[in-house]
């Protein structure tokens, strides 16, 4: 435990440091001026400390020559290392309280005031600065496994597909160190490629945790079902059995396609997802939105398959709502600005197209996550 005791007073200093060290605090310094508390805080000449020195509470005469108190109190307070630093002001006049803590003292000590009173206030200022640095380490801790988690997510993500017949490139835009939202694809056999879009509902960890569960079940459940209404049925039976005894509502949206590049047809299905958009290289846009419920909420997923065949090049794009939410607007306006925006540059390489794409996530409060698929000859 340690304190700095900061008057002009010397027989002020020796009785503060008196009543303290005989209550049992031990570490105690004192300071004659504002100027050699700052020095002692390594912020003299304007410097700005990395590292806190080691005081627990600060008292802080308000009335001295030179710098006052107040002063000296909004410098600290303006360092980072010590925001959360307490400053007990030391005053035989209440007419500076006001100004006092509008510079960021937390208590004030009347000079003359009993012992137990400055006993009492200090005890008092202690408790909250541990109970503050406990929470700080908590948070500093988190942080952490976040960031680590953040890194185990990114590593399940498929990398960009490049083959001369289909590419496949991604944006992943996080509101939060981890999302729910998860892409995944694979190739199923010489013909055929699987790509599945999935929105967990709600934000952070919990999601996460959900969305890497699910993501853990894919590999093995496309490749042996492959068609999509399948696979949707197979996942939301694996959810409502994963996760149906839950408290809250867990489920979430998916759309997964099955590209058949020899029958030149995209057969999917979506669960309560925003619609795919197919853009040929030389028509309109084609809404892939058949949709039934999204998955974990009902035993039956209702009918969301749909076909779409193509015979020449395109690009198709799948999203999560992320993208097109925008508060006091409709979805369907905001997939209407997408379909737009993306006509504007479905000629570019795939990679570049996405990132085009991505601009329009930038800044949204919820995660977005994008997938393009460029078909090829």
């Amino acid at each position: 435990m340690s304190l700095l005791i900061v008057d002009d007073s010397m027989m002020n200093l020796a009785y503060f440091k008196q009543v303290l060290s005989e209550a049992g605090y031990s570490g105690i310094e004192t300071a004659a001026s504002a100027e050699e508390a700052l020095g002692r805080l390594g912020m003299s000449h304007g410097r700005v400390p990395r590292k806190a020195a080691a005081f627990d509470l600060i008292l802080l005469d308000i009335v001295m020559p030179d710098m006052d108190g107040i002063e000296a109190c909004r410098l600290i307070k303006d360092c980072p290392a010590y925001v959360d630093l307490p400053i007990i002001f030391l005053t035989g006049d209440r007419r500076h309280f006001k100004e006092a803590f509008g510079a960021g003292g937390m208590d004030f000590i009347e000079k003359g005031a009993p012992e137990y009173e400055l006993l009492a206030r200090v005890q008092s200022a202690i408790r909250l600065k541990k109970e503050t640095d406990i929470r700080k380490a908590r948070e500093i801790g988190l942080l952490k496994e976040l960031q680590l988690a953040k890194r185990v997510q990114k590593t399940v993500l498929p990398p960009p597909m490049i083959e001369p017949s289909i590419e496949i490139h991604a944006q992943y835009i996080q509101s939060d160190e981890v999302s729910g939202d998860m892409f995944y694809w694979t190739r199923i056999d010489e013909h055929r490629c699987g790509v599945m879009l999935i929105d967990v509902a709600g934000h952070g960890l919990s999601s996460a945790l959900i969305s890497m569960s699910v993501r853990s079940l894919l590999d093995g459940m496309v490749k042996r079902l492959s068609e999509p209404e399948e696979v949707c049925q197979e996942l939301n039976k694996q959810i409502c059995s994963l996760f149906g005894g839950s408290r809250g509502s867990i489920y979430l949206t998916a759309i997964y396609l099955l590209i058949d590049q020899q029958a030149r047809e995209i057969r999917y299905f979506n669960a309560g997802h925003p619609p795919g958009l197919f853009f040929p290289s030389d028509r309109q846009a084609h809404y892939m939105e058949h949709t039934g419920v999204p998955l974990g909420i009902r035993k039956s997923i209702g009918r969301g398959s749909g076909v779409c065949r193509y015979d020449g090049p395109g690009k198709i794009v799948l999203y999560t709502d992320g993208l097109v939410e925008t508060p006091r607007e409709s979805i369907r306006d905001g997939i209407g600005r997408l379909e737009e925006y993306a006509s504007r540059f479905r000629y570019l390489p795939n990679d570049r197209f996405t990132e085009k794409l991505a601009v329009l996530g930038q800044g949204k409060k919820d995660d977005v996550c994008i997938v393009s698929i460029q078909l090829n000859e």
